[in-house]
């Protein structure tokens, strides 16, 4: 599959799994690639919120037209129309317009959640397995920030630590581990509920679960200040 492929299946919510893993490598690695995509997000961006309307209503007219039978003489005029319309959506397709792009509001609201809880310097010298933990997740080092987490979650008192070897997970793209640590977080009600809640809001987003997320987002907006801006501008592209 060629790059305008892959641009293509992702702008229409149709990547696989394979798929996605080659795009994000990609994004990474690939200057020219990356270029192309922001091109091609930014040129779907102003499309969907200059042009929405004025589409839907040509392919409301075009439709209709075409719906009508005046007795059995072929239209061509009509057919002309809707051939121009559909070379229009050629490359987005229809749902591109006027459906959600889980995987671009996805991508474009998570971010990784930084260590707010343990503060590393380069003076600190106490070699704790909390320390190692943190130092691993700093760093991007998301396996042994898991096993350093594991090793600490007998500790009751520390009811953070789930939080962040749920964003360790995350990290590694284990989207089931996170959320079941998430979820637990949210139950528990312990000191990142209302940053659990945001999380679970954008699993499901990558999963499109548009009710779950609707869901996690009303929560979060009527019962916690964090991110609540962010997660009023989900809900009005989710709905």
């Amino acid at each position: 599959m060629n790059n305008q492929e892959l641009l293509y299946h992702y702008f229409s919510n149709s990547l696989t799994p394979e798929q996605e893993s080659v795009f994000k490598k990609l994004l990474e690695t690939d200057a020219e690639f990356k270029a192309e995509f922001e091109f091609e997000k930014g040129l779907q961006k102003a499309i969907k919120s200059h042009e929405t309307d004025r589409l839907k209503a040509m392919l409301n007219e075009v439709e209709t037209k075409i719906n009508k039978r005046h007795n059995t003489v072929f239209n061509y005029r009509n057919l002309a129309i809707a051939a121009s319309i559909a070379i229009l959506f050629g490359w987005f397709g229809y749902n591109t317009f006027f459906s959600t792009n889980y995987s671009s509001l996805y991508e474009d609201n998570f971010t990784e959640y930084p260590n707010t809880v343990y503060t590393i310097t380069r003076s600190d010298d106490a070699n704790s397995i909390e320390r190692e933990a943190f130092v691993a997740y700093e760093t991007k080092n998301y396996q042994t920030a898991i096993e350093k987490f594991e090793a600490l979650s007998a500790d009751e008192t520390k009811d953070y630590l789930n939080f962040y070897k749920a964003q360790a997970y995350l990290g590694m793209d284990n989207i089931q581990e996170a959320k079941g640590l998430f979820q637990q977080e949210v139950a528990k009600n312990e000191s990142f509920v209302a940053e659990a809640t945001w999380y679970l809001a954008l699993i499901a987003i990558k999963e499109k679960d548009k009710s779950l997320a609707v869901s996690y987002l009303e929560h979060l907006m009527a019962n916690y200040s964090y991110n609540k801006d962010k997660a009023q501008a989900l809900l009005k592209e989710l709905n």
